[in-house]
């Protein structure tokens, strides 16, 4: 079975070679519906009796990674020099350094790549992270799903 916890934060970024306005500096409310399978947890009496995972525990998790990591930050790609001098140069700013252009499709992958190992069964159900679907817009979004060769 699957189910889906739904996160939103704030971030900034851009697009150093794009050809639109996203080449700016710009930021998003974005969304993220994170996806875990498994099987239902049936041992009698257990908390998660039923459950694939307890929501408040797939927040929790994911939250570790998401809030304190992204929320607020603005994500920079390694090769972008000029964003990167400014982050050294100034106080009270939380850059993102990454290896790849913040794209909606690479985040949707790094966080992915980030959370697996989180979920890697947790109650011996065979629970696994099986989806990442990213918001950068209200009508676009980037789906990373287990099996997809993306390499950052």
């Amino acid at each position: 079975m699957k189910i889906v916890k739904i996160i939103e934060w704030d971030m900034g970024h851009r697009i150093l070679h794009h050809r639109s306005v996203c080449r700016g500096l710009h930021g998003h409310r974005y969304k993220v519906e994170i996806g875990v399978s498994g099987d239902m947890v049936s041992k009698s009496g257990a908390s998660e009796e039923g459950m694939v995972i307890d929501f408040s525990d797939i927040k929790k998790i994911s939250n570790q990674f998401i809030q304190e990591k992204l929320d607020h930050a603005f994500m920079v790609w390694k090769k972008d020099e000029d964003l990167i001098s400014f982050f050294k140069q100034s106080k009270g700013h939380k850059p993102v350094i990454v290896p790849f252009t913040p794209t909606a499709e690479n985040v949707a992958a790094y966080i992915f790549y980030r959370l697996q190992d989180k979920f890697q069964d947790i109650y011996k159900t065979g629970l696994h992270l099986h989806s990442i679907k990213l918001w950068e817009t209200p009508t676009s979004y980037a789906l990373y799903e287990k099996g997809d060769l993306h390499e950052l």
